[in-house]
């Protein structure tokens, strides 16, 4: 079965809810589509949530590789003003009802999620692209995540988002699952790689915490197991959250 969403993609636009052509203006690759739906299919969520629709490229992705009894919630605050909801235009082309959108800002809507006790197994974030933005969306996600579900980031290149993959990856409740989409690397980024290699070979007798402390913990880490050159990477929820009060691990 082909995914709609990857058809949509090959084509560069779709028509909206009049039959005008759009030409595609923000949406994932298809390498990225294709990972959602691998993500949907192996970890079979019930209930999944997505921060930020657009034009439903990925929204199309989760919902088409959905079971029959399984739902996903859209955050948009703008899908019908700025995206003149062509989002939820696709998915209805489809014939798609396994979703409910809720025009509302994140930071407003997770924390009323988490006071009416709601969890969701699949979160994918492609929202506001800030890192304190999607810091405050990671610390509800974790708390509405149960063990063993799955929270997918996009656009983790970007300089805040990448630094944020490293804060998460430190927690000792989440491993790396997975990621694609590979990015190439700036020349900045390569010198300091070149860098990063020569000082931990000058430093390489120093246990990594010792090297941490002194060197800072981007010096001494390697980005392999992260794969932060990747566009899209997604974690797994392995245990609850037991970090004491004044827990912290340099990133």
């Amino acid at each position: 079965m082909t995914l709609k969403a990857i058809t949509i993609l090959h084509n560069k636009g779709y028509k909206d809810a009049k039959g005008n052509w759009v030409d595609l203006t923000s949406a994932i690759d298809e390498e990225e589509a294709l990972f959602l739906n691998k993500l949907v299919k192996e970890y079979k969520p019930q209930k999944s949530l997505e921060i930020g629709c657009a034009e439903g490229i990925s929204s199309l992705a989760i919902c088409e590789s959905l079971s029959s009894t399984a739902h996903h919630t859209i955050l948009d605050p703008f899908q019908s003003t700025q995206w003149k909801s062509n989002g939820i235009n696709n998915l209805k082309a489809e014939g798609l009802n396994n979703f409910t959108l809720i025009e509302e800002r994140s930071e407003l809507a997770l924390p009323q999620f988490l006071k009416e006790g709601k969890k969701f197994d699949f979160v994918f974030v492609d929202g506001w692209h800030t890192l304190d933005h999607v810091m405050v969306e990671f610390f509800y996600i974790n708390r509405l995540l149960p063990v063993g579900g799955v929270v997918a980031f996009d656009d983790i290149a970007l300089t805040g988002l990448n630094k944020l993959m490293r804060y998460i990856s430190n927690y000792p409740n989440y491993k790396c699952i997975g990621s694609v989409g590979e990015t190439e690397a700036s020349s900045k980024r390569k010198a300091l790689n070149s860098i990063k290699k020569v000082f931990n070979g000058l430093f390489f007798f120093l246990p990594s915490n010792i090297k941490r402390e002194l060197l800072n913990d981007t010096v001494v880490r390697s980005d392999e197991k992260l794969h932060l050159n990747a566009s899209v990477v997604a974690f797994q929820k392995t245990a609850e959250d037991d970090r004491g009060w004044a827990w912290y691990e340099m990133f």
